[in-house]
């Protein structure tokens, strides 16, 4: 079976195959899977294991392994070793130098390899999230700066009504592009069964919806709209309070209002 990721029980069978601890039909077992199965999750892991191998064969030194590690690699020597023949001293030496501790702390060592590419690569991942997400800011800044600068801007004003008579709000509207910029100052936020509805008014016609928003804690918000095509001929701007969500006409009072003329 292909795998789709690096797992702690993976990257340990990856560990003693590249070291050569495992049994000879285990060995068989796990060669099979990376070249039939086409599984590069493994292939790259054995990969990285046997480069680290070779680093550490020739730089740790020699010592004892425990009883249990030192029982478990001879008894699979012993099993892959032909009955009545003694192991020549090429192969002593390599079961000698398996079952020292510069084996072990080989395997230790690759396994905290493969934690700190895995985690350079999570990292990495992170990292370009982020920088996509500023990029995205970024495009977005444009924008409000081309349109702020643009000489073909429109700029309407909007009063405090009522009781939000100190709240103060600005479209800045961009006409070629069909686009409103708008802002809001000193208007307080409402309660969550309760929105802010923004309106475009026409000189003929009834008001067109342009967005549903709240302000933030400080009574700032700020809104960016693409408007249709149709409306091109302002009277005013208008901001109301209706229900959560909106509605499709204004009913509640006014917020804040200022004309285009």
């Amino acid at each position: 079976m292909k795998h789709s990721q690096l797992t702690n029980e993976l990257q340990e069978r990856a560990s003693l195959y590249a070291m050569g601890a495992l049994s000879e039909s285990e060995i068989l077992e796990y060669a099979r899977h990376i070249e039939d199965d086409q599984c590069d999750v493994c292939r790259t892991a054995v990969n990285e294991l046997q480069e680290v191998t070779a680093l550490l064969a020739y730089s740790v030194p020699s010592a004892t392994p425990s009883a249990a590690v030192k029982t478990r690699l001879l008894e699979q020597a012993r099993n892959s070793a032909p009955l009545k023949r003694q192991p020549s001293f090429f192969r002593r030496r390599w079961l000698e130098l398996i079952a020292s501790t510069a084996a072990i702390a080989a395997i230790v060592v690759m396994a905290a390899v493969i934690q700190a590419n895995n985690a350079l690569q999570r990292l990495t991942g992170e990292l370009m999230a982020e920088i996509s997400q500023l990029q995205i800011q970024l495009s977005q800044q444009q924008i409000y700066i081309a349109t702020l600068t643009s000489p073909e801007n429109r700029v309407v004003d909007l009063a405090g009504q009522g009781r939000n008579l100190g709240a103060r709000g600005r479209i800045f509207w961009d006409q070629p592009q069909k686009r409103w910029l708008f802002y809001v100052h000193d208007l307080p936020r409402v309660a969550d069964n309760l929105s802010y509805q923004l309106w475009f008014v026409p000189k003929a016609g009834n008001p067109v919806s342009a967005a549903v928003f709240n302000t933030g804690p400080e009574g700032s918000a700020e809104v960016q709209i693409d408007l249709p095509d149709a409306l091109t001929d302002l009277k005013a701007a208008a901001v109301t309070t209706e229900p959560a969500g909106g509605l499709p006409q204004p009913t509640g009072s006014f917020a804040l209002l200022g004309a285009a003329e």
